[in-house]
C-alpha cells in the first residue's frame, strides 16, 4: 500500500521542521514527568536501570540486551493484511497487529468497512528466518460480525476487527502469536526519544525501522484533532499503514497512520518536493514511488487517544456492544486481565508453539475419528476393473512415484473402492486421478442421503483435506465455503449392480480422497464438469453404455493457496466408451475453474484466458505427467488434431457417434 499522507499548512510543516532541529525542551514539571516516565518503563516488563534514565536525558544511547529479544517477541504479533477489491482481481496490502488474543488493529484506510474485511485476510510469519529463508506463513480470516469498530481516516484512522481463532489451513491457533497491550496511560514516550516501527512495507516481508525515528512532537494544545497524534522524524518515511510504533521498552505508543511531505505553495498551488530536490504539483504525486518523495515526518495516532475513542464508541453502542471490545477495555484498564497475562506488561507472549500445535493436532484427530471407519470396512474392495471393457485398459502410470501416498495392505498404493480406484498425492493432499467403471445396463438411482464424508484410514490422515478446508468462511455466500466438496468420481457413476453393491458404491464416493476443491459455481454448472460427462455418456440412443472415466486436477507450479491448500485451476477428464460393435473410442477434455475464483482471498488471483477445450490424450499426458494405455491413446477421436475450444456441449466431437 502506498504511504498515506497527511495534508498540513505551511505553518504547521514549519513547526515540525523546527521541532526536528531543536534540542529537548524541559517540561514545566520535569520532576513529575520523569517520575511518570520511569513508572511506564517499570510497568512495561522490560525493567529499568540508570542507563535507561541517562538515555532518556539524552546522555546515552545504550540499550539493554533484552531489547533485541523483546523485539522478536513483539514482532510475532505483527502481520500483513490484504484487502482485495470488489472484483477480486487485485487489492492492497497494509500492516496490522494483535491487541488481544482475538483482535487486530490497523488503519481505517486499510480496512474501511465490514465488506472490505470479509474479502480480506491477515497473514502472520511472512518474514525471513535467521538463515534468510522465508518462514511458512499462516493466513487467518477476519470475522467482522463478531467485532468491528472504526474511526475514519480523517479522524483517528483506525479499525479494530475480530480474527478467526485458527489459521485457514487449520494448523495454527491465533493465540500462539501473543498480543501487544494498548496501554492507555500517558508518558510512554517523550519528545527527542526514539521510536521503533515493525512493518510490512509495500506488503512485502516483515521489516523493522530502528533509525531516523526521533519523536519531534506529541499532540497539540490548540488543535483537538492534532492533539491525538504524534510525529517522528524520518528521511524516507516508507513505513506501512497500520504498523505499531514502539518506545524503547516495546510499549505501543502509536498506530502508524501517515507521512507529512515537504511542501510549499507557489502561485496558490501546493507543490511537493522529491528527494532529488525537484518540485511537483501535488496532483502528480501518484506518479512517483514513496522512495522518490521527500518526507519531513511520520505521523502516528496516539495509543491513549485510540483507547479513549474506543471507550466512547463502546459506551454509545448500548445493547450492540461487542464482547471482544469489552474484554479489551477491561484488560487495558486493569479491571479483568486477559488470561495468562501479567498486569501492564506491554508484550503478552503467545502460548508455547509446540504445545499449541500438539493440542490442536489432538483436537483434529479427535474430530477425524468421528468420521473414520475401521480398516476392515474396506475388506474385499476390488476397485477399478482393468478388463471391464473386454480388453486390458488399466490405470494410468504416474511419473512422480515418490509423491504417491502409501496405502496400507497394497503393493501398488492404489485406493480401491466399489467400482472405482484412486491414486493419491501426499504433497498436494488430493488425488492424482480417479478412475471408475460405469455399466449403464445395471445402474440404479439412489437418493443422495446425508452427505457424510469420511477419511480413509488406509493412508496418512494428515494428508487428507476435510471439513477444516471446505467449511463456511467469512465472505462466502450464506453459510457456504468458497469451494464445494466436489466429487471426482460422480456419486451415481459407480452405483450399479445389486442393491447391496449399489448402496456400498454410493457411500464409497463420500471419501475425502475422492474430493477435490472445486469452486461452487464451477462444480454446480451443469454445462461444465458434470454436464460434460452426462452429455458424452447419455446423449445417444444407446442407453446401456459401458465406459471407463478417468479424471483429476492438473497440478501447476503457479497454483495459488487457499487455507494452505494449492488450488488447481484446471481439471481433466478422459472418457473411454465401447459401442454396440465392441469398438473402443476415447476423448480427452480440460475444463477451467479460474473464471469463478475472483472473490477468493488468494494472494494472487489465478488469471489467464477462461477456456474449456477438447484436447488429445497425448497432450494431456504432457500436462499431467500421466501415461495412459496405448489403447486409450490410439482410440482418441481427436488424435493428431489441434485443441478444440468448447463454447457449449454441442461443440464436442462425440466419441459415440
Amino acid at each position: 500500500m502506498k504511504t498515506f499522507t497527511s495534508d498540513y499548512s505551511e505553518d504547521f510543516a514549519s513547526e515540525l521542521r523546527s521541532s526536528k532541529a531543536s534540542a529537548r525542551i524541559p517540561r514545566e514539571d520535569a520532576v513529575m514527568d520523569l517520575a511518570k516516565r520511569v513508572g511506564q518503563m517499570t510497568d512495561s516488563g522490560a525493567g529499568v536501570t540508570r542507563i535507561d534514565l541517562e538515555r532518556y536525558m539524552g546522555r546515552n544511547d545504550l540499550l539493554r540486551i533484552n531489547y533485541l529479544q523483546r523485539g522478536v517477541n513483539a514482532a510475532r504479533a505483527v502481520c500483513r493484511i490484504y484487502i482485495p477489491d470488489l472484483f477480486g482481481a487485485q487489492g492492497e496490502w497494509g500492516t496490522g497487529f494483535l491487541i488481544t488474543p482475538r483482535l487486530i488493529i490497523t488503519n481505517n484506510h486499510v480496512i474501511k468497512d465490514k465488506a472490505a474485511a470479509a474479502r480480506g485476510f491477515a497473514e502472520f510469519d511472512f518474514e525471513a528466518d535467521v538463515n534468510g529463508r522465508m518462514k511458512s506463513s499462516k493466513t487467518f480470516s477476519f470475522l467482522p460480525d463478531e467485532c468491528f469498530i472504526t474511526s475514519g481516516e480523517d479522524l483517528l484512522d483506525f479499525t479494530i476487527i475480530a480474527v478467526a481463532d485458527q489459521s485457514e489451513d487449520g494448523s495454527v491457533l491465533l493465540e500462539s502469536f501473543g498480543f501487544l497491550r494498548m496501554i492507555p496511560a500517558l508518558n510512554k514516550i517523550d519528545e527527542k526519544e526514539f521510536v521503533t516501527i515493525i512493518q510490512h512495507p509495500g506488503g512485502g516481508e516483515k521489516y523493522i525501522a530502528v533509525r531516523e525515528n526521533e519523536v519531534i512532537k506529541i499532540g497539540d494544545a490548540i488543535d483537538p484533532l492534532k492533539d491525538k497524534r504524534l510525529w517522528y522524524s524520518s528521511d524516507t518515511a516508507t513505513g506501512s499503514s497500520g504498523a505499531p510504533v514502539f518506545n524503547d521498552q516495546w510499549q505501543v505508543v502509536a498506530l502508524h497512520h501517515s507521512s507529512v511531505t515537504e511542501s510549499r505553495i507557489v502561485d496558490g498551488k501546493k507543490q511537493i518536493q522529491l528527494n532529488d530536490g525537484s518540485w511537483v504539483d501535488e496532483n502528480e504525486l501518484a506518479k512517483f514511488s514513496d522512495e522518490a518523495i521527500k518526507y519531513i515526518a511520520n505521523e502516528g495516532i496516539r495509543t491513549s487517544k485510540i483507547i479513549e475513542e474506543i471507550s466512547m464508541q463502546h459506551a454509545a453502542a448500548g445493547e450492540d456492544r461487542f464482547m471482544l471490545i469489552q474484554q479489551l477495555l477491561d484488560d487495558v484498564n486493569g479491571v479483568i486481565l486477559i488470561s495468562g497475562s501479567k498486569p501492564k506488561e506491554s508484550i503478552v507472549p503467545g502460548k508455547d508453539l509446540a504445545q499449541t500445535a500438539s493440542s490442536f493436532e489432538k483436537a483434529l484427530a479427535a474430530k477425524a475419528k468421528g468420521n473414520l471407519r475401521d480398516k476392515t470396512y474396506y475388506t474385499g474392495r476390488t476397485g477399478f476393473d482393468d478388463n471391464f471393457l473386454g480388453m486390458n485398459i488399466g490405470l494410468p502410470l504416474i511419473k512422480d512415484t515418490n509423491d504417491i501416498a502409501v496405502v496400507d495392505g497394497t503393493k501398488d498404493n492404489v485406493l480401491r473402492y466399489t467400482h472405482y480406484s484412486i491414486v493419491y498425492s501426499k504433497t498436494r493432499k488430493m488425488a492424482f486421478y480417479a478412475a471408475v467403471n460405469i455399466d449403464g445396463s445395471k445402474s440404479n438411482s439412489l437418493n443422495r442421503g446425508t452427505d457424510k464424508w469420511f477419511k480413509d484410514p488406509r493412508i496418512d490422515l494428515s494428508i487428507q483435506v476435510g471439513d477444516e478446508f471446505y467449511s463456511s468462511e467469512p465472505g462466502s455466500l450464506g453459510n457456504k465455503g468458497y469451494f464445494d466438496r466436489g466429487h471426482l468420481v460422480r456419486r451415481l457413476d459407480p452405483v450399479w449392480g445389486d442393491e447391496k453393491t449399489s448402496i456400498l458404491a454410493n457411500d464409497d464416493t463420500f471419501h475425502w480422497t475422492n474430493c477435490s476443491p472445486q469452486y461452487w459455481q464451477f462444480n454446480q454448472g451443469q454445462d461444465l464438469w458434470q454436464g460434460l460427462e452426462n452429455y458424452i455418456l447419455y446423449n445417444t440412443d444407446e442407453e446401456d453404455v459401458m465406459a471407463n472415466v478417468y479424471n483429476g486436477p492438473i497440478f501447476s507450479d503457479d497454483d495459488q493457496k487457499h487455507r494452505g491448500i494449492l488450488i488447481p485451476k484446471y481439471f481433466w477428464k478422459v472418457v473411454v466408451v465401447k459401442d454396440k460393435n465392441a469398438r473402443i473410442f476415447s476423448s480427452a477434455y480440460v475444463v477451467d475453474q479460474s473464471k469463478w475464483a475472483t472473490n477468493i482471498p488468494f494472494e494472487i488471483i489465478p488469471t489467464g484466458d477462461f477456456n474449456h477445450f477438447q484436447t488429445t490424450v497425448e497432450k494431456l499426458e504432457k500436462q499431467t505427467g500421466l501415461t495412459f494405455s496405448d489403447i486409450i491413446r490410439n482410440s482418441d477421436v481427436r488424435k493428431n488434431k489441434a485443441d478444440k475450444n468448447l463454447r457449449s456441449l454441442s461443440d464436442i466431437d462425440h466419441p459415440r457417434r
